[in-house]
């Protein structure tokens, strides 16, 4: 099965106003990266569409029925408003991250985070550099300011900041709907790549055990998928 990997949107974003938005908000709290394990320096954010429209909820977590709104950040940021009206699709969460100069978030997945599973991730640069490392599942992506970009972070992704100025990217979580799939199949994309959907790997111990369950299954499917993982153990 084929996947998208990333893929550049058709939107660009007026740079300087962009930025000037947003400085307006540097005095606003804010608040260190809650995954605390996944990165080493200053990863930090500010909540534009939080839980309940709360201006110090950064989490992004899967609550049933969770009800995401503008928090005061984005109330008072025209063109951040602007920007986000161009997505025709639900918006969840929707922050401002920033990397610090010398930060790096460590090798990681967001599972189930990607546009088969149902759910995107935005990324529009704000403020970064050539020495900001982006790298997808090994690759290394250069994500301009004022570009937006869809990433499949189902994927092994990390960002190194080896320069000295901060990074700072808006981040917008979507649900996929047919605007969004209509979006990601257009012909006129300026980046995409697809790639072949990766099959988990299994070791010995646990092919056998699954050869077991299939064979005491005792179904035509059931011996084709056990014959299948023979050939692969011999």
């Amino acid at each position: 099965m084929q996947i998208i990997k990333y893929l550049q949107l058709p939107f660009y974003f007026d740079v300087s106003r962009l930025q000037q938005e947003v400085n307006l908000l540097m005095d606003a709290h804010w608040q260190m990266h809650y995954q605390t394990l996944q990165y080493e320096g200053s990863w930090a954010a500010i909540p534009l569409r939080s839980i309940d429209g709360k201006s110090d909820h950064i989490i992004v977590a899967p609550i049933p029925g969770a009800e995401y709104k503008d928090t005061e950040f984005l109330i008072s940021s025209p063109y951040l408003q602007e920007i986000l009206s161009t997505f025709k699709c639900p918006l969840m969460a929707v922050r401002l991250l920033k990397l610090d100069a010398g930060a790096i978030i460590k090798e990681h997945k967001d599972a189930e985070l990607c546009f088969e599973k149902g759910e995107i991730r935005i990324h529009i640069p704000v403020i970064t550099n050539e020495q900001v490392e982006f790298y997808l599942d090994k690759e290394r992506l250069f994500l301009k300011e004022g570009e937006s970009w869809y990433m499949n972070f189902n994927l092994p992704h990390n960002i190194n900041n080896y320069s000295d100025q901060n990074r700072i990217h808006l981040v917008i979580d979507a649900v996929v709907n047919d605007w969004v799939k209509e979006l990601f199949n257009r012909n006129d994309l300026p980046v995409k790549k697809e790639i072949q959907e990766q099959q988990p790997q299994y070791d010995e111990a646990t092919k056998k055990f699954m050869i077991a369950r299939f064979r005491e299954m005792n179904t035509p499917v059931a011996h084709e998928l056990a014959d299948k993982l023979e050939r692969e153990m011999f």
